[in-house]
């Protein structure tokens, strides 16, 4: 019987309503699903941008806390430590010599670690006694949080900030030549930062390496068999920007024999692991490079060893006065010659 025929006329009404409803056609579900698409393709980036910022300002506060934690440091002893400690085991400049990162420690809330380490060591005279302690235990204020962790399983006390050299070659150069604010074999303090600690680098970042010597990755990796025919430090004159890319072209060239393992501690003073140097400029094109060609030296020899980080554009670096700056990639290699050194009575203005 049709529904006019009844008496019940609203009845009727919503019965014709329900037949004249539909759903999405295929072309409009398209056209909506097209434009979540757009949607989401445009606020992607956004939300990847507010993360680094967020990483970037964590990486910030870290600088800044060991800069700070240097300060007290040196307000404690009255001088800031040798980046390479000589354990008592040893009579030369070593490999196995311990870092500043290691003194900070009581500084840091972290005089537990500090005390095992001690006793471990018996008060920094073992050779590589640190290890056993450091390569299990992270220092959350050592840790970049826009780099990749270390891959090894259990290797968790890596390190992404290094302390610096200066600009100069480092390792086994005569004193006179040692031009940062942290030296191999003798301590440093305020008095030594004659340029002004407003406008000399104390600490930068690095990354971590991928502990795979059978591929090579320019940004983590460091080239043994470095040629260099400049001067070892600006302290004997000017280090040109020809001379730094002719020596990293000529690394680049051949990296077979490459050391993957920057960064992946934080308990011995060697370059790679606890020190750079301001030589060349952040994130520098060309790989990290060195003078030794021993399978077996990580870092323990005269080398180009720059700073890098994960974050677009530049790199954080630490003063000696304990502000943290952002310097550009594309800095003037001389102006940042002009801050590694902490005496070379440049004009420079940290940016």
């Amino acid at each position: 019987m049709s529904c006019c025929g009844r008496h019940d006329t609203s009845w009727c009404n919503e019965m014709k309503t329900l037949r004249t409803k539909r759903g999405f056609t295929l072309v409009e579900l398209l056209v909506v699903i097209a434009i979540i698409g757009v949607l989401v393709g445009l606020l992607l980036p956004a939300v990847q941008a507010a993360r680094e910022a967020a990483r970037r300002m964590q990486c910030t506060n870290n600088l800044k806390q060991l800069a700070l934690s240097l300060h007290n440091y040196h307000d404690t002893y009255l001088n800031f430590p040798r980046y390479s400690q000589i354990p008592g085991a040893s009579s030369v400049i070593s490999m196995y010599s311990y870092p500043v990162q290691i003194k900070l420690l009581p500084f840091m809330e972290q005089t537990a670690l500090y005390d095992q380490i001690k006793t471990t060591t018996r008060d920094f005279y073992i050779n590589a006694g640190a290890d056993s302690v450091t390569q299990g235990v992270q220092v959350p204020a050592f840790v970049c949080p826009s780099d990749v962790p270390y891959p090894t399983a259990g290797r968790l006390g890596y390190c992404n900030y290094p302390v610096s050299a200066g600009s100069n070659l480092g390792w086994n150069l005569s004193e006179s030549r040692h031009n940062g604010v942290f030296q191999p074999s003798a301590e440093t303090n305020m008095a030594f930062i004659i340029d002004g600690t407003s406008n000399t680098i104390m600490l930068a970042e690095q990354l971590t390496g991928d502990n795979d010597n059978g591929t090579y990755r320019r940004e983590t990796d460091v080239v043994r068999g470095l040629s260099w025919s400049g001067n070892d430090s600006t302290q004997q004159g000017v280090i040109t920007q020809s001379q730094v890319d002719t020596a990293g072209a000529a690394c680049d060239a051949n990296p077979s024999n490459h050391s993957s393992v920057s960064g992946s501690r934080y308990s011995r003073g060697i370059f790679m692991y606890t020190v750079f140097n301001t030589v060349a400029t952040p994130n520098w094109k060309y790989p990290g490079c060195f003078t030794s060609t021993s399978s077996g030296d990580h870092g323990s020899s005269r080398g180009i060893y720059p700073s890098r980080s994960r974050h677009p554009g530049g790199v954080n670096h630490a003063l000696a006065d304990a502000s943290v700056r952002f310097i550009s990639d594309s800095i003037d290699l001389q102006l940042y010659h002009g801050l590694g050194s902490r005496n070379g009575g440049e004009s420079v203005t940290a940016p």
